[in-house]
């Protein structure tokens, strides 16, 4: 697999289809197929990040729900809507604290 770039245990997900979806320090959600590896579409989500040396530090975050994923900035303190479907950031709302982790219901 040809990510382009490295990525956190919290940066994970799987997309409606079953794809695999990797956040990657660059800052894009990349789509890519489980069978053969290869990158089918990168989204820009953030901006380019590092992962903490210490594990409980605030890192970006990725959570899916069905055809949306919510991806966490903690430099920006925002949190960022991603539509699955069309590849597209649909939406971004700024926190008043900075984000560590991401759940949904």
């Amino acid at each position: 697999m040809e990510l382009r770039a490295s990525y956190s245990f919290r940066s994970l997900g799987r997309g409606p289809l079953g794809e695999a979806l990797v956040l990657t320090t660059d800052g894009s959600l990349q789509v890519t197929d489980p069978e053969t590896g290869t990158v089918e579409r990168r989204i820009a989500v953030a901006g380019p990040w590092r992962e903490p040396l210490d594990w409980q530090e605030p890192r970006p975050a990725l959570h899916v729900g069905e055809t949306t994923a919510y991806v966490t900035e903690p430099a920006t303190r925002k949190v960022h809507r991603v539509d699955l479907v069309g590849g597209t950031v649909v939406s971004s709302f700024e926190l008043p604290h900075i984000p560590d982790e991401v759940e949904g219901t």
